[in-house]
C-alpha cells in the first residue's frame, strides 16, 4: 500500500535578494495552511540565511541552493522531480505573491473539491506600488493596496505533482487531463478573471525603488527582458482601484482560528 503524502499543500519557489519579504510571505502562507516551503536560493548577497533559520530548524522550510542563471523553470523541475511524493499539491509561485481564499478558509479545504484535476490555475491581481517611492515600514499586505483592472492580470498553476511532465512558469502539462481554474475553465488568452475562490495578490513592483532593484538584478526565468522604461511604464497601470480583500480575508481566517470566548451565566 502506497503511504500518503506527508503535507497536503506545499509551495515551491525560487527566490533572489528576498530577504526582507521572507518571513512575512512564509508566515502568511502557513496561516492560510500551507505546510511546507521549498525554496530555492539563486545567487542571494543578503541575509536571507538568517531570516530563514528558524524556519528551517522547525522543518518548515526546505532550502536548496540553485545557482543557474534564469533557474525558474529548472527549479520548479527539480521540485517536481525530488518531492512529488511529498505533498498532495504543490503550489508553483514567488516570494512576491500571496495565495489566498478571499472568504477566510485555508487553501487545502478549499482543494478538496478541485482532486479529480490535476492543476488548478490561480488568477493573479496585479499591484502596484500604491505610491510608495521608497519601501514602508509594516507588512507587504498592508502597504500596497491599489491594484490594477482585471484586464491585467495571469495565471501560477497548484500542482498535483505526480500528474505533471512539464512545468511552466505559469501553466503546467500533465500527463493527463488540463489544469483549470476554481470555475473548472480552461485559460486561454483575454479571458476574465475570477478571483472569488481564490487568489493571488501578486506584488509585482512594491514600492518603485524595489522595482528598480527588481530590474536590475533580472529575470529568474528569461535571459532576455524589457528595458527599465517598460517596467515603470507598467508600474503606471498597477495603481487604478483599490483592493484590501487579502486584509478581510486575514480577519475572517483569525476569527475562525480564534477559541470562542465562554458565556457567562447571569
Amino acid at each position: 500500500m502506497s503511504k500518503s503524502p506527508r503535507f497536503k499543500l506545499a509551495a515551491c519557489a525560487i527566490f533572489r535578494e528576498e530577504a526582507p519579504f521572507l518571513a512575512e510571505w512564509i508566515t502568511f502562507h502557513r496561516n492560510v495552511g500551507f505546510e511546507h516551503f521549498y525554496l530555492y536560493n539563486n545567487f542571494s548577497t543578503d541575509d536571507f540565511k538568517t531570516v530563514l533559520e528558524p524556519f528551517i530548524r522547525e522543518g518548515l522550510v526546505t532550502l536548496i541552493d540553485w545557482p543557474r542563471p534564469q533557474g525558474q523553470l529548472s527549479a520548479y523541475q527539480d521540485c517536481i522531480c525530488r518531492r512529488w511524493h511529498e505533498a498532495l499539491w504543490i503550489a508553483l509561485i514567488d516570494i512576491d505573491e500571496f495565495l489566498f481564499a478571499p472568504d477566510g478558509r485555508d487553501v487545502p479545504s478549499v482543494l478538496e473539491a478541485y482532486r479529480d484535476l490535476p492543476g488548478v490555475c490561480v488568477w493573479h491581481a496585479y499591484y502596484g506600488s500604491s505610491g510608495h517611492v521608497e519601501r514602508p515600514q509594516g507588512p507587504v499586505i498592508e502597504a500596497y493596496t491599489m491594484r490594477a483592472g482585471p484586464d491585467v492580470t495571469t495565471a501560477k498553476t497548484i500542482v498535483n505533482p505526480r500528474m505533471v511532465y512539464k512545468v511552466g512558469v505559469h501553466l503546467c502539462k500533465f500527463w493527463s487531463g488540463e489544469g483549470k481554474d476554481t470555475h473548472r475553465r480552461t485559460i486561454v488568452p483575454d479571458m476574465a478573471p475570477q478571483f472569488d475562490v481564490l487568489r493571488i495578490n501578486h506584488y509585482w513592483s512594491r514600492s518603485l525603488a524595489d522595482l528598480d532593484r527588481k530590474y536590475r538584478r533580472g529575470d529568474a526565468a528569461f535571459a532576455v527582458q524589457n528595458d527599465r522604461d517598460w517596467y515603470f511604464a507598467f508600474e503606471s497601470k498597477l495603481n487604478v482601484e483599490r483592493d484590501k480583500t487579502i486584509l478581510e480575508a486575514v480577519r475572517r481566517a483569525e476569527a475562525v482560528r480564534r477559541p470562542a470566548q465562554p458565556r457567562i451565566l447571569r
